[in-house]
């Protein structure tokens, strides 16, 4: 019927439709700048589906919105209001205790006074602590543009105390941090944050403390159309890390690749997704810094590692690694609204992993994974993940492992 309606406006004016102006309707909380700053569909020109595609798409990757919409309306003097329909996510959460899973750190309960969206800006509040597989308290605030022009600003007080996953130590984090970003364009995106940390590892014996700044850059080169669950683009991602002071000097330099191809044109999207990273570290390599593979980041369907992991099994531990990873996803179910107005939805995923560290190659003890997961978009996470998987190395298979996580792997 819209398409009706629209044929037989531009047939009644010689196809010569002008948008007059541009409105918004839904947004009780989110103020009207912050959306009108992400549409790009200009005035005073005629109806563009695919600029009105795009805007739809930045509207959803600001994670505010369970669904956006868009319709016209025909006026007396022959122009027509192009208007954006915006469906609000869940804002903010009240003071709640809950059970969360950290697959490096294991269960915990955790007390959280969220506000996303705060003040109607885009900005996030974060007030947190927990007990359990970790215990933390903090405060974070992110502005994604809070000088104009994509200029972004982060702040993050916090202490962390947990149990190291592979090494026989407790951990005592304590970390201020204050970052900035810049977007250039649409597509690259850089950050920039510099924390001062003090890190204590303690067992039985003598502790050992290292205090040090944190210094880290990131550079993005990102085209992907939704960032939940990208049907078309590529994000390259390229981060420095300077880490300086009492007993530590490191610099790593992570890379990751990732494509994403659509494979039919149908509202439920089939998609294979593409991605290869590579760490790299110059510096010290004492067992405090050790990195691992074996993961929902890394390969899937290998258990997460613990102590008697690091004895029998060195070759999924060091300090620079290479993987890569092919998924094949699929949409049962499109992402929907509710009847409780947040979002859901389901998408399948069958996946390849494959790595390992690059100290154990000339052993060519190389990682792999196979396996199959679900993906469901939630609130203020964006997605849900779980995944299940079989490892193998030497053509030996283990027993499996579920991952669970937020957002994709990539």
């Amino acid at each position: 019927m819209f398409f009706l309606i629209l044929t037989s406006i531009r047939l009644q004016t010689n196809n010569k439709v002008l948008i007059s102006r541009i409105e918004i309707e839904g947004n009780t909380k989110t103020k009207d700048f912050i959306i009108h700053r992400e549409i790009r569909h200009p005035i005073n020109g005629l109806i563009d589906s695919a600029k009105i595609n795009q805007d739809i798409n930045r509207l959803e990757n600001l994670g505010l919105f369970s669904g956006v919409s868009w319709n016209i309306i025909s006026l007396e003097d022959s122009t027509i209001i192009l208007k954006y329909i915006v469906k609000e996510s869940i804002q903010k959460t009240p003071p709640t205790v809950f059970p969360t899973y950290n697959e490096n750190k294991g269960w915990s309960l955790n007390a959280l006074w969220l506000l996303n969206n705060f003040r109607g800006r885009n900005q996030l509040l974060t007030i947190s602590g927990s007990i359990g597989g970790e215990d933390t308290y903090g405060i974070s605030f992110n502005d994604p543009w809070i000088f104009n022009n994509h200029i972004s600003f982060y702040l993050n007080i916090s202490r962390n105390l947990f149990k190291h996953r592979f090494l026989n130590h407790d951990v005592d984090l304590n970390r201020l941090k204050i970052g900035f970003g810049k977007w250039f364009g649409d597509n690259i995106k850089t950050a920039i944050a510099i924390a001062l940390e003090s890190k204590e590892f303690s067992n039985q014996k003598e502790p050992i403390l290292f205090k040090y700044i944190d210094i880290h850059s990131i550079i993005k080169y990102d085209s992907r159309d939704i960032y939940w669950n990208p049907g078309k683009g590529i994000l390259f991602n390229h981060s420095i890390q300077y880490i300086e002071g009492y007993k530590v000097d490191n610099l790593i330099w992570d890379q990751s690749y990732s494509f994403y191809f659509s494979l039919n044109r149908s509202k439920k999207k089939t998609i294979i997704a593409l991605n290869g990273s590579l760490k790299q570290k110059l510096g010290d390599r004492n067992e405090f810094w050790q990195n691992y593979i074996g993961s929902s980041n890394t390969i899937r369907g290998w258990p997460i590692p613990d102590y008697k992991t690091y004895e029998n099994e060195p070759y999924r531990f060091g300090h620079e690694y290479l993987h890569a990873s092919i998924e094949y996803r699929y949409e049962i179910i499109p992402k929907y609204i509710t009847t409780y107005g947040i979002e859901s939805g389901l998408v399948i995923v069958l996946f390849t992993d494959i790595g390992y560290m690059l100290n154990n190659w000339p052993e060519r003890l190389i990682m792999n994974g196979t396996g199959i997961g679900v993906r469901i978009p939630f609130p203020l996470v964006g997605v849900l993940r779980l995944d299940f998987g079989i490892g193998a190395i030497k053509n030996k298979w283990n027993s499996g492992s579920f991952h669970f996580g937020t957002g994709q792997k990539f």
